[in-house]
């Protein structure tokens, strides 16, 4: 049992620095309000779990069951350590999604985090909601057996530092009526690299390695104007689309800076 602990605890490490499919979506109303959704498929994280952990001890846990459900991220964070108060009001309307199934080798998480003004849309976009707070929270509680502490005590109640987002911190954002903006800040990612902990996304993006990022972001009104080359914009220009190398962000993050009017 000592073992599977260990690999869940491994596996959740590896899962915030390894190379997998992100895509963010973000909704903007007229009003200013909207969604931010992050949706990643893990699958082949399951079978990294499945050959670790063996089929056998997996059974023994309850590991084996299929699990399709929805977390409210209130819940969690009532309970949630070291989250701030800010991101406990950022995150207390959202929603998780967690999908499941050793047989099909599935595993999707899906993140909507609703919000109601342009400034929440600029913590959320600036990473200080921070998902992997109620990832960390949702697996803790899937993985207790019954409410068994001393399972539930091995495994991390929150990782403490989620690469991605911390990536998406060295960016100053903007966002208003009619304009959303983020721009490198060269000083907060000096700062972040100098962070031990990012060491793995370094030998990461050494490697050759991605973490193919995705971003959707629906406008209320056409784009009238857009900086970035990457940026490819819908027939009707109310929705803009960005794809690239999360891990390149380390290497020139002015490349996914933008401006886009509508």
């Amino acid at each position: 049992m000592k073992k599977l602990k260990l690999t869940l605890v491994t596996l959740l490490a590896i899962f915030f620095v390894s190379c997998y499919e992100v895509n963010e979506e973000i909704v903007i109303n007229e009003n200013g309000s909207g969604s931010y959704v992050t949706k990643m498929d893990m699958s082949q994280l399951l079978e990294m779990l499945q050959t670790m952990g063996g089929e056998e001890e997996l059974s023994k846990e309850g590991l084996d069951r299929a699990i399709d459900t929805t977390i409210l991220m209130g819940s969690l964070m009532d309970s949630a350590k070291d989250v701030t108060a800010d991101q406990k009001e950022l995150l207390k309307d959202g929603k998780l999604q967690v999908q499941m199934n050793m047989k099909e080798k599935l595993m999707k998480l899906n993140v909507n985090l609703p919000f109601t003004s342009y400034g929440n849309l600029q913590k959320l976009m600036s990473g200080m909601g921070n998902s992997g707070t109620g990832i960390g929270e949702a697996f803790k509680s899937m993985f207790d057996k019954g409410g068994d502490s001393s399972s539930a005590g091995d495994l991390p109640a929150q990782p403490k530092s989620n690469q991605m987002d911390q990536l998406n911190g060295i960016f100053d954002v903007t966002a208003n009526n009619g304009m959303l903006s983020r721009k490198a800040n060269k000083e907060k990612l000096k700062a972040l690299m100098e962070k031990p902990e990012m060491e793995q996304m370094k030998q990461l993006s050494s490697s050759g390695m991605e973490i193919l990022y995705t971003t959707t972001i629906k406008f209320p009104r056409p784009v009238k104007k857009s900086d970035n080359p990457l940026i490819k914009l819908s027939d009707d220009k109310k929705t803009a689309t960005m794809k690239y190398n999360l891990l390149e962000m380390m290497e020139t993050p002015e490349k996914f800076s933008y401006t886009i009017e509508y």
